[in-house]
């Protein structure tokens, strides 16, 4: 996992998502923390299945979703363009810092 790279993408609806896809699911437990400590979100719902695992964090009315499934890799997504500036800050700063997770 030494070579991961991430990449900004855009949702179906037209937000950025920062996609990480060659990570594997206990990947998104760095990420959540980051998203937690660094980037000051809360953990609002969380949801694990066979294949994938949703995690939704909000910060003052703002709601990101981190997820991983064998379709995507990892990924965080925005929800709305309030959410957009976060989702570019927090890819920012992973593509520094992927290596040091």
């Amino acid at each position: 996992m030494e070579n991961l790279q991430g990449k900004m993408h855009k949702t179906f609806k037209g937000y950025n998502s920062y996609e990480i896809f060659d990570a594997d699911a206990s990947f998104i437990y760095k990420i959540a923390t980051v998203v937690t400590e660094k980037f000051h979100f809360a953990l609002i719902n969380s949801i694990t299945g066979f294949e994938e695992v949703f995690m939704d964090f909000e910060k003052g009315g703002i709601m990101i979703t981190l997820g991983w499934d064998i379709w995507s890799g990892c990924f965080v997504m925005a929800h709305d363009n309030a959410g957009d500036k976060y989702i570019e800050e927090l890819g920012k700063y992973l593509d520094t810092h992927l290596t040091l997770l």
